[in-house]
């Protein structure tokens, strides 16, 4: 027996309390001051009574988001207020009664919930044993329903749990899997939310074939004519069927969804106003010349029936295709929004789609497929390439393409998990920016993309692995996710005011160049240790034991940087910058750890105490006035027919337009056209003009872009010399070679004046 379940009719109040996140009632204005002291706020003032208001707490907001959601999935009979009782023994309707904190049912489920929310995120040392309680009810929940609401058919059931600020180990997760109950968390719910948001009741069967993959669906098996060939070597089917039927039967891999461990995470999430588009153009009889790409997952969901042809059959026959499907068994590749679109429109049941559908397609094959489709559309954003490559890559022959893969899944892994310090904080391609939201997966994956992480060096066919690296990729991925979190976690710990800032003013710390930086220190500690350990062989609790004390410093030194030095950190920009903020970051590491001696750092400390950057300010400001007075006055010699024309004939047209476009954003407020070009440009001028200018500015030998190599040369030395903020400093040898380019370019002008 089960208690307090509801047809939907009668809820239409509860959901509307339910989708807020706050308690609202009305009282008398007598009983004001008693409410208040209760933590009610006043809202409105009527003319005989109040509208007061209280926030609800966060387990009873987190309970109310879970059953709006499923209540939004269009289920007929749900629990109501205080959730449903259900009467263990059946036999005695008196006896001990379990609380069921959500109940959804329809006519093919039903679903048992359990909510369970931390204030703030740690492990649960009594999750088994709650679990368990929740898995026991299945038996006795499953019949309640059944003498409730009997059908023909029987019912699947599912025991679902949502957690929130619940730390889950990997033990929960296999004893969730073995009990068979489901466990979702507060990413998912999120996830869920935007789905239903987008979709409304159809988002039902996404949900559905999260809990009950590859369960048969009763009733829905079809027979549809269809013409069986093959792309690429795999078997696939093209078929028209009506909308309604494969909203049921289909499922988008949603990169929004997108676990780390999910293989086939691969689509975008759905877009509320193409799907309004594609609606309005539904309504106005438009048709639909493309097919919708799916694959079918398993051979069992599918039965071809080869049926009578004439005519060539070498490329394609004809014949039945009979549809067994389960929930999830046709994932889509491309035409979501075509598909969705039907969603709750009256043409879903008397229209037909063309459907292209793979058989058993691998999910690598589906997400390059997909690439490829919507490459053709419209351009795909390198970071959502960078996601992909936890599909595309992870089961690679080559080792590289591999890393790729651990690289992307643990970016999505580290934003994920409740104990990361990068939960909530990486930037995918489908997310908007925010302040805190702003280390994008592209700049994490270019960090650990680096020789020392997972492979140190390759050098006649021998490979020399590095201390993140596995074998299996599985293995891989687990070692790169717990030792990152040991140690990035101390780092944020220490420094939590400024790590929790972001991009927001006074932060600096957990952005792009911060956390790269940090990754590079981390970088050189492996180097460090590799001397006195062999890391490759330490476990993955060994080595964050060994790596925390550097890691703890670290933190330490971020937490006690005043606000100024934390202002010229933010503004350390590019390699160069993040290169400069890992000297800094080493140096005082090296006060606490004098034996720690990454390579290159004695020469960074030098460079920087004997300040070459002013001695060769000097010799570039002298260089630059040189070239600017001897081109224009050359130029102005050849081309002096017409006013302007040595402008016209002598200088290369990209380099007018930038000039002119200078000159013309800042209102005409730079000066003339000889006082705006750049460094750079008098090498482009040369080159346009080597006849002229070839035989005084040709550095050594080769072909012009070889002779005037120096010029870049000397324009890369002042953007260091000149950006004092960046704290980069030049070294004695580049100050030799500047000396030199100087004491030859004298010598030139004074052959010339001879």
């Amino acid at each position: 027996m089960i208690e307090n379940i509801l047809p939907r009719e009668k809820l239409i109040g509860f959901a509307r309390q339910q989708a807020l996140d706050t308690f609202r009632k009305t009282i008398r204005e007598k009983d004001l001051e008693e409410a208040q002291s209760d933590g009610w706020k006043i809202r409105r003032k009527n003319k005989q009574s109040i509208s007061v208001v209280k926030p609800k707490k966060k387990w009873e907001n987190f309970d109310s988001r879970v059953w709006t959601i499923l209540y939004r999935m269009g289920f007929t009979h749900m629990s109501g207020k205080g959730g449903a009782q259900l009467v263990i023994s059946p036999s005695d309707p008196k006896g001990p009664k379990t609380q069921i904190d959500v109940v959804a049912i329809d006519e093919e489920v039903a679903l048992c919930v359990e909510c369970k929310s931390f204030e703030t995120p740690k492990k649960d040392p009594k999750f088994p044993e709650r679990l368990a309680k929740h898995v026991a009810t299945r038996k006795a929940f499953a019949n309640a329903v059944d003498a409730l609401l009997p059908i023909e058919r029987k019912r699947h059931i599912a025991t679902i749990m949502f957690t929130f600020d619940i730390i889950l180990t990997e033990n929960d997760f296999k004893r969730a899997e073995e009990a068979n109950a489901v466990l979702f968390d507060a990413h998912d719910l999120d996830y869920f939310e935007a789905l239903v948001k987008h979709l409304g009741p159809a988002a039902r069967y996404q949900f559905l074939a999260e809990v009950f993959r590859g369960r048969p669906i009763a009733g829905l098996e079809i027979r549809v004519p269809c013409v069986r060939t093959k792309m690429g070597g795999f078997t696939c089917y093209t078929f028209s069927i009506k909308p309604e039927y494969l909203l049921k039967v289909a499922y988008i891999a949603h990169r929004a969804k997108g676990k780390a461990i999910d293989v086939d995470a691969y689509q975008r999430m759905i877009s509320k106003n193409r799907l309004k588009k594609i609606c309005e153009y539904i309504d106005s009889d438009g048709i639909f010349p493309t097919n919708i790409v799916i694959n079918v997952e398993q051979e069992k969901y599918i039965r071809f029936d080869r049926g009578k042809q004439e005519g060539d059959q070498s490329g394609a026959l004809f014949g039945w295709l009979t549809l067994s499907p389960s929930y999830g068994a046709a994932w889509i590749i491309d035409g979501q929004h075509r598909l969705f679109a039907y969603s709750g429109h009256s043409r879903s049941e008397t229209s037909h789609l063309s459907v292209l559908a793979f058989e058993g397609l691998p999910s690598s094959k589906q997400a390059q497929l997909f690439v490829d489709i919507n490459s053709e559309q419209r351009a795909v954003k390198r970071s959502l390439l960078v996601e992909l490559d936890a599909t595309l890559k992870w089961d690679a022959e080559e080792e590289e393409k591999r890393i790729d893969a651990v690289i992307s899944k643990t970016g999505l892994a580290l934003d994920e998990d409740l104990d990361s310090p990068l939960r909530s904080r990486i930037l995918l391609s489908d997310v908007k920016r925010t302040d805190t939201r702003c280390v994008s997966l592209t700049s994490l994956a270019s960090a650990l993309d680096k020789p020392g992480f997972y492979i140190i060096k390759k050098h006649k066919g021998i490979t020399e692995y590095g201390p993140l690296w596995r074998a299996n990729s599985s293995d891989c991925l687990r070692r790169t996710i717990r030792i990152l979190k040991g140690w990035l976690s101390p780092i944020a710990e220490r420094a939590q005011e400024w790590w929790s800032l972001g991009a927001a003013e006074g932060g600096g710390l957990a952005m792009n160049n911060g956390v790269t930086v940090c990754l590079n220190v981390l970088r050189s500690i492996f180097e460090h240790l590799g001397g006195s350990f062999n890391l490759l062989t330490k476990s993955d609790e060994d080595v964050v034991e060994l790596i925390n004390p550097y890691a703890t410093a670290l933190g330490n030194y971020f937490a006690r940087m005043p606000s100024e030095e934390r202002s010229q950190f933010r503004q350390l920009q590019g390699v160069d910058g993040q290169t400069t903020g890992t000297r800094q970051c080493q140096e005082e590491l090296q006060k606490e750890f004098p034996k720690y001696e990454p390579p290159g750092l004695k020469e960074w400390i030098e460079r920087r105490k004997a300040n070459y950057n002013e001695q060769a300010r000097k010799i570039i400001e002298e260089i630059e006035k040189t070239l600017q007075d001897i081109i224009l006055e050359v130029l102005k010699e050849e081309y002096d027919v017409e006013p302007e024309q040595w402008w016209f004939e002598g200088v290369p047209k990209a380099v007018r337009k930038k000039v002119d476009e200078r000159i013309n954003e800042s209102n005409g407020k730079l000066g003339t056209r000889e006082q705006n070009f750049d460094l750079i440009h008098y090498r482009d001028i040369i080159k346009e003009n080597w006849g002229l200018f070839g035989e005084i500015f040709g550095y050594g030998n080769g072909n012009k872009e070889k002779r005037t190599q120096w010029i870049a040369e000397v324009v890369n030395m002042r953007n260091t010399v000149m950006h004092p903020s960046r704290l980069e400093f030049l070294s004695l040898d580049k100050l030799t070679q500047l000396q030199r380019y100087k004491q030859w370019l004298d010598q030139q002008l004074s052959q010339r004046s001879c």
